[in-house]
């Protein structure tokens, strides 16, 4: 997952979020400062959740200044913090609803609307100039621990 931080008054800031490359000791930070455990985080980030977004940004933002702590993340418009799914993410995403038990109705809506989405994340990926699952980040880092 993208994420890109860009506040009125600042720079921008980019990262590339993977969940799988997250040690438990920063994820049991995540989950305690959510409220709740560690999958419903991750689904609370990707449908748009603003205190898991905050939780996030506190993550991401803790990985260059350390003693960050979470009141002290800038209170930011909601659309200064965009999160994108990959074109790897979206495809795993599209292979989930084609396994699962929803109306062939229900699974055309939502291929049509995920295959909108993965030609939206090729172009921004091919943008940014990155393989698939990539994203220049500020720090540099393309993996977050």
């Amino acid at each position: 997952m993208f994420v890109t931080y860009c506040p009125e008054d600042g720079d921008e800031q980019r990262w590339t979020f993977d969940s799988k490359r997250v040690r438990a000791s920063k994820a049991e930070m995540i989950e305690k400062r959510f409220g709740d455990n560690w999958e419903k985080w991750l689904f609370a980030v990707q449908s748009g959740n603003m205190r898991a977004r905050r939780v996030l940004l506190w993550h991401l933002l803790t990985l260059e200044h350390h003693g960050l702590r979470l009141e002290d993340v800038p209170d930011f418009y909601s659309g200064e913090l965009l999160v994108e799914h990959s074109v790897a993410e979206l495809r795993e995403i599209r292979d989930r609803v084609a396994k699962s038990n929803v109306s062939a109705e229900q699974r055309e809506d939502v291929f049509t609307a995920l295959d909108t989405e993965i030609t939206a994340a090729m172009e921004r990926e091919e943008h940014f100039g990155e393989p698939e699952g990539k994203a220049p980040s500020k720090s540099g880092a393309a993996d977050i621990p």
